[in-house]
């Protein structure tokens, strides 16, 4: 998936100011403030789940939390969980003070504060879905992603961010997709139909062949989100790692498997 972009190539797509983020980052804390979370501590703990925990037994084996290039990253807070999908593995412990307080300057960072943000979010009616969708759930998922695309832009032309190999090669089969991948294990291949262009050579050329941009939600903790944000094209992010960026920017997010965040629903299921 296109979670690996280090900082020289994304400067070379484009000077990134983080002004994504930091629109984030005020809309998360006035949250926080009229939520009066401020005044206790609330725990935080994020810690990687194993393949099994966060997508249970799939009919596909080439979804890459099943090749172990990324793992899922979980935040709980107050009885309710976010994700965000890392190629940085680690655990975190603290408040939430102290997660309003890391840098945001790499992955793991970014990971554990976008976790974090989805399950406050949750918490206080934001959004409900942001746990990651198990066993038949990805299968239904790419069954329905060429009705959303229909439904909502017509016959789109679609650069993907991030090699999701269900969804692609559903939207291949209908649409012009351009989908971009910095995996080199991908990357100039053509995968049951699917052509994956480079990440980063090869972004602007594909951008200026779309009508929207299909992105895995996975752009917020690699730090490229500015790259494609108000780029004038429509974004569209997937995935559970965008589930409260989305509600809070006001973003279209295709996640129609995803389960509810609240910690005693998830045990039921």
């Amino acid at each position: 998936m296109f979670v690996r972009i280090q900082i020289q190539e994304v400067s070379r797509l484009q000077d990134c100011k983080n002004v994504f983020f930091n629109q984030l980052q005020r809309a998360f804390e006035q949250l926080i403030q009229n939520n009066d979370l401020r005044k206790i501590e609330v725990q935080v703990k994020a810690t990687p789940l194993t393949p099994e925990e966060a997508i249970g037994a799939t009919q596909r084996q080439d979804y890459v939390l099943l090749k172990g290039k990324e793992r899922l990253l979980q935040a709980e807070v107050m009885g309710y969980r976010g994700q965000a999908f890392t190629s940085s593995l680690g655990d975190f412990a603290g408040s939430l003070a102290d997660v309003l307080k890391l840098p945001l300057d790499n992955d793991f960072f970014r990971a554990i504060y976008v976790a974090t943000l989805n399950a406050v979010a949750c918490s206080a009616g934001k959004v409900s879905n942001t746990v990651h969708c198990r066993n038949e759930g990805p299968e239904k998922c790419c069954r329905q992603v060429v009705q959303y695309f229909r439904q909502n832009f017509t016959c789109p032309r679609i650069v993907m961010l991030g090699y999701q190999p269900a969804l692609a090669e559903a939207l291949v089969k209908e649409f012009p997709v351009y989908v971009l991948d910095l995996d080199p294990t991908n990357i100039g291949k053509t995968i049951n139909g699917v052509e994956i262009f480079d990440g980063c050579k090869d972004a602007a050329q594909c951008l200026n062949q779309a009508d929207v941009i299909f992105a895995t939600g996975s752009i917020l903790c690699n730090g490229s989100i500015d790259n494609y944000y108000n780029t004038g094209k429509p974004l569209v992010l997937y995935g559970t790692t965008g589930a409260g960026a989305a509600a809070f920017m006001n973003i279209p997010r295709f996640c129609p498997e995803s389960l509810n965040g609240r910690k005693d629903f998830y045990h039921r299921k």
